[in-house]
Parts: structure tokens; C-alpha cells; sequence
């Protein structure tokens, strides 16, 4: 590319500075690199993590690579596939398995630890213009021109550009001067002494350690009592590690310590026998160097021609190995508005990027430091709550969210330079339909007030019923199970279904009109407790899942689903009254744990949608159709329809025993690869994928094709009746504070009440689901609007069945349109390649 004119002077030679000069390589863009040390990528026994949101950015630059290879050639295994969550004494609370393989399945690439002089050094090999970096160079002070920017450094050189980055880290001077010229020529601009603000809670001890024998390869990070460990497996066998010990209380600005070596061989000296497995103690670890850690996001990073970016703007605890990545983002920010917007760069352009880089950076990065301060605190237990509950938090913590995926999808990308192709299938934000929302108040009022409104609606609306002493007439069957209680329960159901079975043309029909939606909330319950990212969900208590994936062989062994017990209770119970709080918990999951938010974790597998077709057809449908009757013998009706109460675990218990075994079946066959091409197209994922949305959409076209028939028929035998009307089947909100004196007016509207909540409850938490979608980024701030539309117009058109199953319809196939986003782009990248 041609190179332009304009120079942008970079302070730091670092990660920061080395890859902002491999992107304005890259770019055209002229620039000077200042590094303050006599070489370019010395070893001082430091590593970096490199994470699928910096390693993106590199394998741009064609920096990725080369370092992937060391881990994830045809020959090499990631050395921390497993990671090893340990007690005090070393034992292990949990064990992760396979990290780095779903890693790169869902994002494109594993997380790996390196020395960071490796890193250095491949990022400055790949520069052209080597003559354009100077060693040895450390910036004193900074000079602002009428047209430029002047820096001299500590040996008195001077250097001219368009614009100067200060990458030279937390203690650097770009920030310092930055400040200064600020405060003279426009007081205020940046708060009053804001480095007196910058908090330490921990000092570290980091080091390289040589490989131990008797400790594994993977990630260990230990649990303990104001202090914490963490090892990470690194090329060659080798160990990279931290030691995080608390301080006693919070230190500031000038009053956080630079250590020396003697502070550090008295903390290693002090915990030298703390155990890091039950063999190897802290003391065998070795080659370190004693820091504090500050954590901090600046208030502002620029002044006119001047930013600051990577630690200089905003410092990392480095527990979750995000400081280096982030730095990267910035970098690639910079450039991107620098390359965009604002590329004839005038002073007031250039302050508009600057302003722009830090208003789209800002969030991001501060909500990562506080996550790895969060974890910090719990690894140390830091206080006597933390010490209760960090290590039973990490037993119960789901693989999906420890992977943190949500974390990496805000990656950033340089904009103007092609992204070499990945198989991923998780969905960076900037491949999305549209740009991701923070979570508001509207989605929590939306999905979790509306559910307590309801459901305080309910206690108000659906008084006990008495149960009915006969069964049209006739004597109430006397034994359905040797269980008491089971029998209790049963008898009573049986006889209030009896009235409104025996009763007339509106009760019968409003029952026939309640059957469609609850099969639609069977269905939904069901196939939501089977996606994968349902694992461990209270509304699902689904077992959990362990992946074996070897070079040749990938077997999925998934512990038999157990779904939800408000699919059971849901017909012991008043409908109005379950549905409302399962979608409370289950938005209540969402807004605290984040739930499912992937593209991945969405997906059903094939062998449960093949399983649940027959399940709701010989579990939900044959049964309701022999429960309408109606029998001439009441006492073999009655047996039907209490052997009807069970149809919702009738159909969980299909699909589950079904799909266990198809899944077996898979994996059987993945043992024993099969040589036919259709088998081996059948264990291809995309086409295994495929093949369930397609077994899906048929589904779903069938459930609320005829969900809205029975509905339209009910409709058509209301306008057919005289002396018959909506009211009369489907009560009347304006009555709703009515109390009718017959029994069987009573059942009829406890029925009518019931049959209310539970699509009021349905119709809201699809409008909170669609409120999730345009929040997370897969639907567009339209089709947010007219899909709500749509399925508010289509309850009394084709009932509440129809537009809650065509609703989950809709829903699948926005999944399915940004996984094929997701292809699509990577095609398009294929052809740059």
C-alpha cells in the first residue's frame, strides 16, 4: 500500500506499540517507534496470554501463525486443554477438560500462554520498516507544534509527527506530559490528580518455571486464604505463573511500592511450603520478579494530538490474561477511527477519532478489569463470604460460562485489513446483524416484573375449586394407583375435567381451546431443556455434558437430560400460576448468569428433535384426543383422563430415553467410522445441523399450522351458536373480579382465568425473548418491532398456541440465519486468501 505522508510517533515498544506499528504498516501509514530499552523483545522472565480477541487481531497482521503452531499443529497438543481447580492443600475441586478444543470450535482459536519476548519478537520480525523503530530512546518530553507534535527523549534526539500514542505503559511519561500540557494550557480538562485515585489490592510475583514431573500439564489456579496461585502450561513443557497475595489494605497512587528483590525473597521465602498439588510446593516454582498491580481505566486518554492507549489507559490485574488482548483492541480501535471517519487529520478530526476510540473502548475494558478483580477476590478469598463460597462456585460453575465466551465475542478487528478465514461457530458482535445493546431496565421490566405482576394477578384470580362428587352422573372411580397422595390428586383432576367434559358446548370447547396451549408449553419447555447451553439451568436440571475429542475421533457422551420439574408439576397445578414462574426464573437465569446467549450453546441436538416428534405425538397428541372422548363408559373415561394428567412427563420421558439412545447410537458409529459417503455425510456437524433445524422448522410449521386450525375451528362453532359467545368460552377480563355460584361456572371460570395467565405469561416472555435477541445483536431494532406486532395481532387471529409456536419458529431461524452470517463471512475471507 502507498504510503501516506502523515507519521505517527509511537512511545513503547511493547505489545501495545508493536502491533499499533504493524497495523499502520499495514495500513500505509507512516511511524516512528520509541522504545526505551536498548532492545526490542528482551526476556525479563514475563508471559503474556493471548486469547481469541487479541489472536484475531494478529492473525490479520499474519502474526498468528507462527505462534498457533507451536500449540495447534498436526504434531502438537495445546498444553492447557485441562485446567485444574484446586483447593489450599492442592487437592482439585474441579476438573476442566477440553478447554481449548471448544475454545476454537466456538471462537476460532484456543488460548495459549507464551513467553512475551516471543511475541516481541515475532511482531517486530514482521515489520518492513525495522529502520522506523529506534532502541535505546526513552521519551523526557513532549512539545506540541502548530502543526504537529514533537517528542525529545532522554538522549536529547528529537522526533516530528502528526500524532503521538502513548503505549509506555502505567508508569509512562506520554501520560505524564500529557497531563502537564493539559493543565497548563486548559485546567480541568483532566480530573484533578487522578493517579492519587489508582488502586492496588494485590502485589504479584510472576515468573517461568522449567517442567516439573509430578505436575500436569494444563491451567492450575488455587484457591486460598488471602492469596492465590495460578500456573499455566506453556511450549517446551514449561510453567508460566503468578502469585497474588492480597495487601492488608488498598494502596494509592505515589503510595504503591515498587518492590525490590529482597521484598520478593521474603514472600517467596514465607510461602515456599504452600502446596500447588499434593506434590509439588511454591518453593520448587522459580526464576520471578515481584510487582504490585495496579487496576485502573483513566478518565480520559487524549488531548488534542496526543492518546494514550494498552496500560497507559487502562491497567489489567493480569489474573484472566486480558491486559495484553485488550491493548490490542485499543490499537486496532485507534486505527480503525484514525483509517475511517476522521482520516484528513485536522486537529479537531483528530480529537473526534481520539474522543471516538475512548467512547467505544471505555466500557469494555472497564467491565473487564472489574471481572478480573471479581475473580481475583474470589480466588484469594478475600473476605470470610468468599471464603464460603468461592470453591462450592466453582464445582457448580457450567463449563459454557467458564470458557467466557462473553468476553470475547466484543473483539475488535482493523478494518481495512482482511481477516484470514476460521471455522467458528459462535458469532463475533461485528459479524451480527446488528451492534449488540447494553442490558437496561426494559428487558428486566419486560421479562421478570411482568411475570411477578401475573403471577400476584393470579393468587387474586384462581380461588381453590371444591372438587365435584361425581363424574357426569356417575360415582368417582375409587383406585387409579396404589399411591395415596398420586390417587388424591388424580380423583380430583379427574372430576373437575369431568365437569367441563360433561357441562356443554362452551366449556367443552373452552377446554378444547386450552388443550393447543399447552402442548405449545410442553413443547417449548422440553426443547429448551435440551439446548446446550440449558446445562445446569434450574429450569432445566439437565445432567451435565463431558466432550472427549481426540486427533481422529470427537465422542460426545451427554448425561441423560432430566428436564424441567415444572413440566411435571405443570399439570398438578394451576397452569396460571407455574408458567409465570418458570418464565420469572428463567428470565431471572438470563439477567444473572447470562444464560445462553450463544449462537452455540442455542443448539438442540438431532437425536432429541427425532425423538420428541414421536414423544409429543404418542405423549401429548393420541392421549388428548382419547381425554375429549367422549366414552360411554364414565368409568373407563376416567381412568383416560386420569392417565392424560401424566402427558407432560409422558413426553419428556420419550424424548429423553429416545434421544439417549440415538446418541449412543452416534456415538458408536463415531468409534467405528462407517465407510459409505452417507455415513460419512451423516457425521459431518454442518449437516447434522442442517438436517435438525430442517426437522425443526417441520415442527414448527406443523404445531402451529394445526394449533391455529383447532383454534379457527372453536372460532367457527362460536359464530355457528347461537346464543354462544367469545365470552362464553373465553371469559371476560372486565369479570374478572367475579365470582360465579354454580360449581360448574366456578370450574368453567377457573378454566377461563387459568387459560388467561397462561398466554398472557407466554405472550410476555416472547416479547421479552425478542427483546433478548435485539440485545444481543441477531435481530435489527425493525424486526424487533414488527415481530412484537405480529405476535400481538396473531393471539385472537389464530390463537395463543399458534403464535407461540409460530414465534418459535420465527426464533429458530433467526439462530440458523447468523450461524449461515457466520459461514458467509467466513467465505468471503476465503476469497482474500
Amino acid at each position: 500500500m502507498e504510503k501516506s505522508q502523515r507519521t505517527v510517533i509511537i512511545a513503547g515498544g511493547g505489545v501495545t506499540g508493536l502491533a499499533l506499528a504493524n497495523m499502520l504498516e499495514r495500513l500505509g501509514i507512516n511511524y516512528i517507534l520509541l522504545e526505551s530499552r536498548n532492545e526490542i523483545a528482551p526476556q525479563i522472565g514475563a508471559s503474556i496470554g493471548l486469547q481469541a480477541n487479541g489472536l484475531r487481531i494478529l492473525d490479520q497482521l499474519g502474526c498468528a501463525e507462527g505462534i498457533l503452531s507451536l500449540f495447534d499443529g498436526p504434531l502438537v497438543e495445546n498444553p492447557l486443554q485441562d485446567r485444574f481447580v484446586r483447593y489450599p492443600d492442592g487437592s482439585i475441586i474441579r476438573h476442566f477438560r477440553n478447554i481449548q478444543t471448544q475454545l476454537k470450535k466456538r471462537h476460532g482459536y484456543p488460548t495459549i500462554f507464551i513467553d512475551r519476548q516471543m511475541l516481541l519478537q515475532v511482531l517486530y520480525e514482521k515489520l518492513e520498516s525495522k529502520d522506523s523503530v529506534y532502541t535505546g530512546e526513552a521519551v523526557r518530553s513532549v512539545v506540541e507544534l502548530e502543526d504537529g507534535i514533537k517528542v525529545i527523549t532522554a538522549k536529547g534526539k528529537e522526533f516530528k509527527g502528526d500524532i503521538l500514542v502513548g503505549a509506555d505503559g502505567i508508569f509512562g511519561t506520554v501520560r505524564r506530559e500529557m497531563w502537564r500540557i493539559a493543565n497548563k494550557a486548559s485546567p480541568g480538562y483532566f480530573p484533578d490528580n487522578e493517579w492519587s485515585r489508582v488502586p492496588c489490592h494485590y502485589k504479584c510475583i510472576f515468573g517461568i518455571s522449567r517442567p516439573i514431573e509430578q505436575l500436569p500439564k494444563g491451567a492450575h489456579p488455587i484457591y486460598n486464604d488471602k492469596f492465590s496461585y495460578l500456573l499455566l502450561s506453556g511450549p517446551g513443557g514449561k510453567f508460566y505463573w503468578f502469585f497474588f497475595v492480597k495487601l492488608p489494605v488498598p494502596l494509592y497512587g505515589n503510595d504503591i511500592p515498587r518492590y525490590t528483590k529482597l521484598d520478593e525473597e521474603q514472600l517467596v521465602a514465607e510461602h515456599a511450603s504452600d502446596p500447588i498439588t499434593p506434590e509439588v510446593t511454591f518453593g520448587q516454582l522459580t526464576n520471578s520478579t515481584l510487582t504490585a498491580l495496579h487496576e485502573w481505566v483513566f478518565e480520559k486518554w487524549h488531548y488534542k494530538r496526543i492518546i494514550t492507549i494498552g496500560d497507559a489507559a487502562h491497567k489489567f490485574e493480569p489474573l484472566t490474561g486480558h491486559g495484553g488482548n485488550s491493548a490490542i483492541e485499543t490499537a486496532a480501535s485507534l486505527v480503525n477511527h484514525l483509517t475511517g471517519e476522521y482520516s484528513k487529520w485536522s486537529v479537531k478530526n483528530i480529537e473526534s477519532a481520539f474522543a471516538a476510540v475512548q467512547k467505544e473502548r471505555f466500557d469494555r475494558v472497564k467491565w473487564l478489569i472489574d471481572d478480573a478483580h471479581q475473580i481475583q477476590q474470589i480466588q484469594a478469598m478475600a473476605d470470610p463470604l468468599l471464603a464460603v463460597i468461592g470453591p462450592p462456585r466453582a464445582r457448580l460453575l457450567s463449563e459454557i460460562t467458564f470458557l467466557g465466551g462473553s468476553k470475547l465475542v466484543g473483539a475488535m478487528r482493523v478494518n481495512g485489513i482482511p481477516l484470514p478465514p476460521r471455522e467458528h461457530t459462535v458469532p463475533f458482535n461485528d459479524e451480527l446483524p446488528a451492534k449488540p445493546l447494553s442490558w437496561s431496565w426494559l428487558p428486566i421490566a419486560v421479562g421478570a416484573f411482568s411475570q411477578v405482576a401475573l403471577l400476584q394477578l393470579a393468587s387474586e384470580m384462581l380461588v381453590p375449586l371444591q372438587k365435584p362428587n361425581t363424574f357426569g352422573g356417575e360415582p368417582l372411580a375409587k383406585h387409579y394407583t396404589g399411591i395415596e397422595t398420586l390417587h388424591k390428586i388424580l380423583a380430583t383432576s379427574v372430576a373437575i375435567f369431568g365437569v367441563s367434559l360433561e357441562s356443554g358446548t362452551s366449556t367443552r370447547l373452552q377446554l378444547i381451546s386450552f388443550t393447543p396451549l399447552s402442548m405449545s408449553t410442553i413443547l417449548d419447555w422440553t426443547l429448551e431443556s435440551h439446548r446446550v447451553g440449558s446445562n445446569g439451568l434450574i429450569t432445566s436440571l439437565q445432567g451435565s455434558t463431558e466432550e472427549f475429542t481426540s486427533r481422529h475421533q470427537s465422542i460426545t457422551n451427554t448425561a441423560q437430560h432430566s428436564s424441567s420439574v415444572f413440566i411435571i408439576i405443570f399439570q398438578v397445578a394451576a397452569v396460571g400460576r407455574i408458567v409465570p414462574i418458570y418464565h420469572l426464573i428463567s428470565a431471572c437465569e438470563h439477567i444473572l448468569w447470562g444464560s445462553i446467549d450463544t449462537i452455540t450453546d442455542r443448539s438442540i441436538d438431532g437425536e432429541v428433535v427425532k425423538s420428541f416428534i414421536p414423544g409429543i405425538i404418542f405423549g401429548y397428541i393420541i392421549p388428548t384426543a382419547l381425554m375429549l372422548g367422549p366414552f360411554e363408559d364414565k368409568t373407563a373415561w376416567q381412568k383416560v383422563i386420569a392417565l392424560w394428567q401424566g402427558v407432560p412427563l409422558y413426553v419428556v420421558l420419550f424424548t429423553t430415553v429416545l434421544s439417549t439412545a440415538l446418541r449412543k447410537h452416534r456415538v458408536r458409529n463415531a468409534s467405528n467410522p462407517p465407510e459409505s459417503e452417507i455415513s460419512k455425510k451423516n457425521q459431518n456437524p454442518d449437516k447434522r445441523e442442517s438436517d435438525t433445524h430442517s426437522l425443526l422448522r417441520c415442527v414448527y410449521i406443523a404445531g402451529t399450522a394445526t394449533t391455529a386450525l383447532i383454534h379457527l375451528y372453536v372460532l367457527c362453532r362460536i359464530s355457528r351458536t347461537s346464543n354462544l359467545r367469545l365470552s362464553d368460552v373465553f371469559g371476560s377480563i372486565g369479570a374478572s373480579d367475579i365470582s360465579p355460584s354454580e360449581p360448574a361456572d366456578k370450574i368453567c371460570t377457573f378454566w377461563q382465568r387459568d387459560m388467561l395467565l397462561n398466554a398472557a405469561s407466554v405472550l410476555v416472555n416472547s416479547v421479552y425473548r425478542i427483546l433478548d435477541l435485539r440485545f444481543l445483536g441477531y435481530i435489527t431494532n425493525k424486526e424487533a418491532l414488527t415481530t412484537s406486532v405480529a405476535v400481538l395481532i396473531s393471539q385472537p387471529v389464530f390463537g395463543p398456541a399458534a403464535a407461540h409456536i409460530g414465534f418459535l419458529g420465527w426464533r429458530e431461524e433467526v439462530y440458523m440465519r447468523v450461524r449461515r452470517r457466520i459461514s458467509a463471512n467466513r467465505e468471503i475471507n476465503v476469497l482474500y486468501f
